[in-house]
């Protein structure tokens, strides 16, 4: 055989090989959740809801039942948001009300004041913003209304949680940062 028909064969064996050895993409291992972050969630998020529960119609429930009756979706809300792209009232009230809760819990661990601001449009697209001062510690994008509508518990504040210590982890990488190098040079 000629050089060039050896290189070639050569070259497609390598490959092959490098092809057999790349490994298969599995989903992540489901973390523990951190269960103080987790109970700071879900009383934050109760005491939105309780704003929101003018004449204290539901103050008899318990946390999970306030959840599941006045936050989280119905499978009829779900159905409508997924019709379409076609984002239900529901799941429009889900989306600030999740972020200020989120937010509420970062102040309370980080001793920080930490805003946040969450819009989605009625086809879906938007996002949630978590910053402090001009530090944005999470920015999670909407689109078609993913994750929302949320329908469990668990989801919610396995959600709820992670965006938590996402912007936590910021926050603590950030004043690490700005303390050996200052403000100055962490600007772009």
């Amino acid at each position: 055989m000629e050089p060039l028909a050896n290189d070639r064969l050569a070259f497609q064996a390598e490959t092959f090989q490098e092809e057999a050895s790349v490994q298969p993409r599995r989903r992540k291992a489901v973390k523990e959740l951190d269960q103080d972050t987790a109970d700071a969630f879900v009383r934050r998020l109760c005491n939105l809801l309780d704003t929101a529960d003018f004449f204290g119609r539901h103050a008899s429930l318990s946390p999970q039942e306030k959840i599941t009756k006045l936050f989280l979706a119905s499978a009829e809300d779900k159905d409508k948001s997924e019709f379409n792209c076609a984002v239900s009232p529901k799941v429009r009230q889900q989306v600030p009300v999740l972020f200020q809760a989120i937010a509420g819990v970062m102040e309370e661990k980080s001793g920080t004041m930490v805003q946040s601001t969450a819009e989605i449009n009625v086809e879906g697209f938007g996002r949630g913003l978590l910053y402090t001062g001009r530090v944005i510690l999470v920015l999670k994008s909407l689109r078609a209304g993913a994750p929302f509508p949320f329908t469990s518990e668990e989801k919610t504040i396995r959600y709820g949680v992670e965006c938590i210590e996402e912007g936590l982890a910021f926050l603590e990488k950030y004043n690490e940062m700005s303390a050996f190098h200052g403000l100055l040079s962490l600007e772009g």
